[in-house]
């Protein structure tokens, strides 16, 4: 009995050893990153990189993403190469392949003194791009690297910093620009001046730094 067991279990594990896809956590999005195509910089700099990338999406904790070495030994168990797969068909039968849910491929380029990061998620069941980040940066390549932590938060669907602030700066105007049109309205409606407020066209204009108050009517005669 012990012996079945035994066997039972060892059988388990040799399927999944030898079934070429990988348990992942349900709360987390599967995938997988081809290197980035270099465009301008060396392929040694675009491969450093492709595993920042890596790096980072794991430090979100919005993906578990299959690791470099991994990822070449299923590949050459399959008889793959990911050399030269840069279309999406490429790119969704390699996630099969590895099976991911999601593929991420994209490119590193540099116009001039700017360096240019694009990169695309595709969902592998449907083949379609789920996700988008497409960057900037002026500078020395050693910058790229935290170009490339803004990348992943982009796949994520994580804000940066940066626009946590810009969009918490316009929720703050927009409750004060609403507050100095109402107390204008009362104020004219307090001196009979209402109607010539709306004809005049200054309740109009959501700039508050370009409506010049004018003084109403005087009561008539």
């Amino acid at each position: 009995m012990f012996k079945k067991f035994i066997c039972t279990i060892l059988s388990f594990l040799i399927f999944f050893i030898s079934f070429p896809t990988t348990l992942f956590s349900q709360d987390k999005t599967a995938v997988a990153v081809l290197d980035l195509e270099g465009k301008g910089i060396s392929a040694l700099e675009a491969a450093t990189l492709t595993d920042r990338l890596r790096s980072e999406m794991v430090s979100v904790g919005a993906f578990q993403v299959v690791e470099r070495g991994q990822m070449e030994e299923i590949l050459n168990e399959q008889g793959f190469q990911q050399t030269g797969c840069t279309s999406t068909e490429c790119a969704v039968e390699i996630g099969k392949l590895l099976g991911v849910e999601a593929m991420c491929s994209g490119s590193i380029g540099k116009l001039g003194s700017v360096y240019t990061v694009d990169v695309r998620m595709f969902d592998v069941a449907t083949g379609e791009i789920s996700k988008v980040s497409s960057r900037d940066f002026e500078g020395g390549v050693e910058g790229l690297l935290g170009l490339i932590e803004l990348v992943s938060k982009d796949l994520a669907g994580i804000p940066t910093e940066e626009e946590i602030v810009e969009e918490t700066i316009e929720q703050v105007k927009e409750p004060k620009k609403k507050k100095n049109r109402t107390g204008l309205l009362l104020l004219l409606l307090a001196g009979g001046g209402a109607g010539y407020a709306f004809s005049s066209g200054m309740l109009d204009s959501d700039d508050e730094s370009n409506v010049e108050l004018e003084l109403p009517p005087g009561p008539p005669n």
